[in-house]
């Protein structure tokens, strides 16, 4: 008797589910299909399509809602009324992706042509990319190509947060790489937080910390192995390995003999091959001469280094060589290494290199 009771509770369960469910999907149909009956008989509300106007800068701030996008649109006249947008927007699922910043967009759109142009990133100004492996000079030389000065940017950095277990006399490696904006009349401090939080973030959505401590590592020398790991590979794949080398050297107290980190000493970038000079310099980054991690990072790594960092792949290999552009082959054995070597050195005097120093 308990069995048939159970079975009709289950059956009535799932018939108030499918209610729900098709309550729902009406509820939404009918929605969309008032927003869309609502805007075809209030053409008076919004600009026709195909008579924009001259275009102008808008600036969307950050945290915007729906309502307040379109009231500033409204105002700056790209869109007749912000109530118009407002309702498009609901009804197009992609507007939930317009991001902050300062666009370049017509005047006199309709409302459907308004979210085009803001979904359009070309349209988006004062972009600010730190790519993949960029290097703390490097992100500083483009914020004087932006405009800031010297102090201000110098400032800027004196005066960052910097998240637990990292040191506040080296930012290397703690600037996240992506595409950031410049709002008008930003400060630069704003914009390098920004990356900064952006870093720390990236760091707790993937726990490197508790893995840190795991291999009984600080978690600036995890964000060491991460950006040699970015220099030195090409692809994901190329990441996990050159992740197990250096954690299959550190093993064995093998030096780690990582040109990426020869280079960073040096202040150059490019080179394809060391040279007999370069390996000699006393630095402490030039991990031919001395074991073990160097004092810092090299560079600011991206989100699949730092993947690839605390979940290396699986491997005996102690050597690789990158024989030909986007090929990096791997190795365990040092006769095999010497193989590669010769085939890239061959690979290198045939031009394949062409470009690279």
């Amino acid at each position: 008797m308990s069995e048939i009771i159970e079975s009709k509770n289950i059956i009535r369960n799932k018939t108030v589910n499918i209610k729900a469910i098709i309550a729902s999907s009406v509820a939404l149909i009918v929605l969309i299909g008032g927003i869309l009956f609502w805007n075809q008989n209030h053409p008076d509300l919004d600009f026709p399509a195909g008579t924009a106007g001259a275009e102008i800068e808008v600036n969307i701030p950050a945290g915007s809602s729906g309502v307040e996008i379109g009231r500033i649109l409204a105002k700056e006249g790209v869109v007749k009324t912000s109530v118009i947008f407002f309702r498009a927007a609901t009804a197009d699922k992609r507007a939930e992706s317009i991001s902050a910043g300062l666009y370049l967009l017509n005047t006199h759109l309709s409302a459907k042509e308004a979210i085009e142009q803001l979904l359009d990133k070309k349209r988006l100004q004062g972009k600010f990319l730190i790519v993949e492996g960029a290097r703390l000079n490097e992100i500083k030389a483009k914020l004087l190509e932006e405009g800031f000065t010297l102090d201000q940017v110098d400032k800027a950095l004196n005066s960052l947060k910097i998240p637990t277990g990292f040191q506040n006399d080296n930012l290397e490696g703690l600037l996240f790489p992506a595409n950031y904006t410049i709002l008008p009349d930003e400060e630069v401090s704003t914009l390098l937080q920004g990356a900064l939080d952006r870093f720390a973030q990236e760091l707790k959505n993937i726990s490197f910390d508790e893995y840190a401590k795991e291999l009984n590592l600080k978690s600036a020398e995890l964000l060491t192995i991460a950006s040699i790991v970015q220099a030195e590979g090409f692809t994901d794949e190329d990441f996990g390995k050159v992740s197990r080398v250096i954690y299959n050297r550190l093993k064995l107290g093998m030096p780690l003999q990582m040109d990426s980190t020869l280079l960073y000493a040096n202040k150059s970038r490019g080179e394809i091959r060391v040279t007999n000079r370069e390996l000699k310099i006393a630095s402490k980054y030039n991990t031919y001469k001395y074991k073990g991690l160097p004092p810092g990072p090299i560079g600011s790594p991206g989100g699949a280094a730092l993947v690839a960092t605390i979940k290396p792949t699986p491997g005996n290999w102690l050597y690789f060589v990158t024989v030909s552009p986007g090929e990096t082959k791997f190795t365990d054995s040092y006769s095999e290494f010497l193989t590669f070597k010769a085939e890239f050195i061959r690979n290198y005097k045939a031009g394949l290199f062409k470009g690279s120093k």
